[in-house]
């Protein structure tokens, strides 16, 4: 898979994210099997379009570690 979207359209269903701070880590369950797709943490497109369920990952990701997600509906503070 080269991309997020792609990811969508072939019927991945989004687990989760995570950041190391270098890097975003998005996990995908696709044909029986988890797959993981990084991407350095910076001027990232926000998944919820996509994803609505992304906004609460994106959401700590910013406020854990400082990553900006573009066209994010809600970049509210989940924490503080």
């Amino acid at each position: 898979m080269k991309s997020l979207k792609e990811m969508k359209t072939r019927g991945a269903r989004l687990i989760t994210m995570s950041c190391d701070g270098a890097s975003v880590f998005y996990h995908f369950f696709y044909q029986g099997q988890h797959q993981t797709m990084a991407f350095p943490a910076r001027n990232l497109k926000s998944l919820t379009p996509l994803y609505p369920g992304a906004e609460l990952y994106e959401r700590e990701l910013m406020e854990k570690y400082g990553v900006k997600f573009a066209g994010h509906p809600k970049p509210l503070k989940l924490f503080t």
